[in-house]
């Protein structure tokens, strides 16, 4: 409803109003999906591995991508930035998010099940945990961990059942750190990106043409700088877009610009970030509804939470793995949402994915007893 409202104070209100139509479809889809599959167990499995299948199909299509058109698949290192996988994603991240979402669901489909099912969510893990290594998103494997170590922990029988589940993802971890740490920069690459504006060479007199706005903060002093590496914690510019991206919303801190609007008003002028948007959902949604949306947003989000916990303790077997796994997906969702804008966009490979699973957790939730 705040979405809706705010096209009367949008800076671009017919956006506003069509992206607020979208992602009010992709919660409806979410919810009428959830309120379909009823309690019907076998209907909410099969619609979580049609959302597992989905992303199963965007990895093997990346490499097949890859082994045609290797140029297409990869980005090309910089004198900061190393190789990346991208595979069909418009950059390394962007896939990264829908695997990092499914990993949980890999997870599920190997440990609840036996036999041939067993070996093929094995295989899935394996494929999306190395797409995601081989991305070098280092958000989409701290959160793709973090909701396998939920699940994984909220399905185990005991508290040595639980450490070895932390163990055990503990290893992996640093094993895909290990193996994302081995592609380096390119100390040859001329730039990190394009340094003039091609519309103002014309113009002597326009700055653009000389230093992009994109890099007018942060840019090193010296003419042949590379900026800041891109190492495992360093956040290669992306901390000063948040500062910049929160200084912004403060000209309008309390319904923000209006829904939708976050990469019309967002702008990067950060010499090490490159992006449209602050890539935070939480001070995206500052930027488009002010602090009423983040506290709606926050709101909706520790409802979820908050009931697939109280399923998850209140159910046991084929239910309880069910609802973990669907709880696992929501809590990694939330957590990409620190480093990307992708819980309302719909665009985004991974935002259907993950409020599909937040619903269709609750569809298995008890229900209070008639009165």
């Amino acid at each position: 409803a705040l979405a809706a409202a705010s096209v009367l104070w949008s800076v671009d209100p017919r956006l506003t109003v069509e992206r607020t139509f979208s992602f009010a479809l992709v919660l409806a889809t979410g919810a009428a999906l959830g309120l379909g599959a009823g309690r019907d167990t076998s209907a909410v499995e099969r619609l979580i591995l049609s959302v597992l299948a989905g992303a199963v199909a965007v990895a093997l299509a990346g490499l097949a991508v890859l082994a045609v058109a290797p140029h297409h698949a990869l980005q090309t290192a910089t004198s900061t930035i190393p190789t990346r996988y991208r595979g069909i994603g418009e950059n390394p991240n962007t896939d990264a998010m829908l695997f990092a979402a499914a990993l949980p669901l890999a997870t599920w489909t190997a440990v609840a099940h036996r036999g041939r099912l067993r070996l093929v969510g094995a295989l899935i893990l394996v494929l999306l945990g190395g797409s995601i290594v081989a991305s070098g998103s280092r958000g989409a494997l701290g959160t793709g961990a973090l909701g396998t170590l939920a699940l994984l922990v909220a399905t185990a029988h005991g508290n040595r059942a639980r450490l070895l589940a932390v163990a055990g993802v503990a290893v992996a971890v640093a094993a895909a750190v290990g193996l994302a740490e081995i592609p380096q920069p390119n100390p040859k690459a001329t730039g990190a990106s394009p340094t003039a504006c091609k519309s103002c060479k014309q113009n002597p007199y326009d700055a653009d043409r000389w230093i992009r706005l994109e890099d007018d903060l942060d840019r090193p002093a010296s003419a042949g700088g590379s900026g800041q590496r891109r190492t495992l914690f360093a956040s290669t510019g992306r901390g000063q877009a948040w500062e910049g991206a929160i200084d912004q919303g403060g000209g309008r801190p309390v319904a923000g610009y209006g829904f939708g609007t976050e990469d019309h008003v967002f702008v990067d002028r950060y010499y090490s970030f490159f992006g449209g948007s602050p890539e935070n959902s939480y001070i995206g949604m500052f930027l488009q509804l002010g602090l009423v949306g983040v506290a709606l947003l926050l709101v909706l989000a520790a409802s979820l939470v908050a009931a697939s916990v109280t399923a998850v303790r209140r159910l046991g077997g084929r239910e309880r793995r069910l609802v973990a796994a669907c709880g696992a997906v929501l809590l990694t969702g939330l957590g990409l949402a620190v480093v990307q804008s992708s819980l309302y966009a719909v665009g985004n490979t991974a935002t259907l994915s993950i409020w599909t699973c937040a619903f269709l957790g609750l569809a298995l939730a008890p229900r209070p007893a008639a009165r």
